[in-house]
C-alpha cells in the first residue's frame, strides 16, 4: 500500500458546532499488504456480521456475504473532500463504493455503483434514518475495474459524482451532518479495492464579490483572492 499522508492537519473540532477538520492527504494502494491507517469494521446493516477484510494481490478485498460493510480512514475527520477509489465489483450483485461524513452508526452518507441494476446509488443516514437516492450507472460491468470519484463540498451540499472520470451526476444532500470520516464500503458479492485518494477539495472560482465576505476569499484560488482583496477594499 503506499500510504502517504502529506501535512495532515487535524484540527480540533465539535459536531455540535460543525468546526472544520482538514485534511491534507491520505492514499493507499495495498501494495505493502497491511491495513495500518484503517479500521475495517462490520455490516452496518446487520452489526453482528463481520467483515472478511483482507489485503491480497495489492488489493484491499472484502467478500462477507451481507449489506453494507463499512472501512475507515482512521485519525482525520473531514467535510468538503475529493474521494476516489478502483473498485472491481464481484459477480452476480456486487455493489460498492464510497462512504463520507460518517459520524458513527446513525448518520453518514454512501456513495455507490450497483452494475446489477444499472445505477449508482447516494444513500444518506441522517439520524438513523434513511434515505435512498438513485441514478444511472452507464455500462459499468461486474468483475472489471472502474474508477469512482466525487467531488464534495460541504458548504452548499452538492457532491458531483464521476464514473471512468466522466461526471454521471450531482446530489444535492438532504443531511446537514457534513463532516465525519471518509472510507469505502461494498456489499452482497463484495468486491476489491485500490489506488484509494481523499483530499481537500479543490478551490472553486469565484462567482461572485459577494461570496467575498466573512472570510469567503479563503476558499478561492489564489489568482480569484485578488479579485476578493479589490471587492473589500473598495
Amino acid at each position: 500500500m503506499n500510504k502517504t499522508s502529506c501535512f495532515l492537519i487535524i484540527v480540533a473540532m465539535l459536531f455540535v458546532t460543525g468546526n472544520i477538520a482538514h485534511a491534507g492527504l491520505f492514499s493507499d494502494n495495498f501494495n505493502d499488504g497491511t491495513t495500518d491507517g484503517w479500521w475495517l469494521g462490520y455490516s452496518q446493516h446487520t452489526p453482528w456480521i463481520d467483515g472478511n477484510w483482507r489485503v491480497q494481490n495489492g488489493e484491499l478485498v472484502q467478500d462477507e456475504p451481507g449489506d453494507n460493510f463499512i472501512g475507515l480512514v482512521e485519525g482525520i475527520l473531514i467535510s468538503s473532500q475529493t474521494i476516489q477509489i478502483d473498485i472491481k465489483l464481484n459477480e452476480p450483485s456486487g455493489y460498492g463504493g464510497v462512504t463520507i461524513w460518517f459520524q458513527g452508526s446513525d448518520n453518514w452518507v454512501n456513495i455507490l455503483v450497483y452494475p446489477a441494476v444499472g445505477e449508482t446509488w447516494v444513500q444518506e443516514r441522517i439520524n438513523g434514518t434513511d434515505q435512498l437516492f438513485r441514478y444511472s450507472s452507464g455500462s459499468i460491468q461486474n468483475n472489471n475495474f472502474f474508477t469512482l470519484k466525487a467531488d464534495v463540498d460541504s458548504d452548499d451540499g452538492e457532491i458531483d459524482v464521476f464514473l471512468d472520470g466522466v461526471k454521471i451526476f450531482t446530489h444535492h444532500v438532504v443531511s446537514t451532518n457534513r463532516v465525519g470520516q471518509s472510507g469505502l464500503h461494498n456489499g452482497n458479492a463484495g468486491g476489491h479495492f485500490d489506488n484509494f485518494l481523499i483530499s481537500d477539495s479543490i478551490p472553486k472560482p469565484l462567482n461572485n464579490v459577494n461570496q467575498c465576505k466573512q472570510g469567503g476569499w479563503q476558499k478561492f484560488q489564489f489568482k480569484n483572492q485578488g479579485q476578493c482583496i479589490k471587492s473589500l477594499i473598495r
